[in-house]
């Protein structure tokens, strides 16, 4: 469990390091052997602004470069029981997954996942903490939250307790049907700081939900419908990943984002165990790593590159709506995959049972 912890706590210090040590150095463009058009890859990843910019940074440009048709399919998060029923049954439904790194955890562990070659090109550039043996991640997000300013104005909530204060700040919230991320930041809430939220104090946290619940208006299960919320302005407050909510900002929503108290964390693509596809879902893993590609991809959604020779090549406007630009992380505490890999599914059990009562 420590070498497991360790991989994943790279800790606030090591990121900002990691993300300024990329040096002006030549675009690695390794060949990938084109293929019949007649060859696909499917992807799971989770719709929306994600799938656009993945279309945009990864799967068309793969395409170009190879012949191999890349199709995006939409499901819920953390798809533990379809990658094992994907993988038992031999029926790759999907090739490639964008995954936690806690599910690439108890996926890999239990010989769900392929291992990745980290030091290949591309992938050996990626922060040592932002990919895992069975993944390699493509972005760095925050689950933050966000007011609607016709709402509050400019005096809106500043912090998950007043998030969770329906006397202080009344209106409608949405809030993730999920642990990962609701629990958190109902610690946070409850007056725990941002370097104490780990090990999780559940009674507490749950308590404090009790509290919240009915103010909540939507629980959403894709990052997607939290988008939509916060486009059809139907929320006054939305708990999210910031790449979301930023999309219907820059489509005109009235919102602000409130970064204090962030929850941020990398997830990336893995591989199902025994895919007739391996190679050519290697190869597109080994693509998606490049720092030209992902750069793409923060262009058309702010979440940060993993690989930082990225940032060689997005324009500080663009960092700037990132969850590592300057200053910020420190303000945010970083999701503990190492806790969630051990500790997901009985948590997750109890969650379900309470979001229903």
């Amino acid at each position: 469990m420590e070498k497991t912890k360790d991989r994943f706590e790279f800790g606030r210090r090591n990121l900002i390091k990691g993300l300024a040590a990329g040096s002006l150095v030549p675009l690695a463009s390794p060949f990938i052997g084109r293929a019949l058009a007649a060859e696909r890859l499917v992807v799971r990843d989770p719709g929306g602004v994600v799938n656009d910019a993945a279309t945009k940074a990864f799967y068309k440009p793969f395409s170009q470069e190879t012949g191999i048709e890349v199709v995006g399919v939409t499901s819920q998060l953390e798809p533990l029981s379809q990658i094992r029923t994907i993988v038992d049954s031999k029926s790759y439904l999907w090739d490639v997954a964008l995954l936690s790194l806690q599910a690439q955890e108890i996926l890999g562990k239990a010989g769900y996942l392929d291992e990745i070659d980290t030091s290949a090109p591309g992938i050996v550039d990626i922060l040592p903490d932002a990919k895992s043996k069975w993944g390699v991640c493509m972005q760095i997000y925050a689950t933050i939250f966000a007011y609607n300013t016709k709402t509050y104005g400019e005096n809106g909530p500043q912090s998950w307790e007043d998030v969770f204060d329906l006397k202080k700040f009344p209106g409608r919230r949405a809030l993730r049907k999920y642990p990962i991320d609701t629990l958190e930041s109902a610690a946070m809430a409850d007056g725990i700081g941002v370097k104490d939220v780990y090990p999780l104090d559940l009674d507490r946290a749950f308590k404090k939900l009790d509290e919240v619940k009915p103010g909540v208006n939507l629980w959403w299960s894709n990052g997607a419908q939290s988008s939509q919320a916060a486009a059809s302005q139907e929320v006054d407050i939305v708990s999210t990943y910031n790449g979301r909510v930023q999309a219907a900002i820059d489509d005109g929503a009235p919102y602000k984002i409130v970064w204090n108290q962030g929850i941020w964390a990398p997830d990336g693509y893995a591989i199902p165990k025994g895919n007739p596809k391996a190679k050519i879902a290697h190869d597109f893993l080994k693509f998606c790593a490049r720092p030209d590609r992902q750069a793409e991809y923060s262009k058309a959604v702010p979440y940060s590159p993993p690989n930082p020779k990225a940032f060689e090549f997005i324009d500080k406007a663009r960092i700037d709506l990132m969850p590592t630009a300057p200053g910020r992380v420190e303000k945010m505490v970083m999701e503990n995959g190492a806790y969630w890999a051990a500790n997901l599914e009985k948590v997750a059990a109890r969650f379900n049972e309470w979001v229903v009562k």
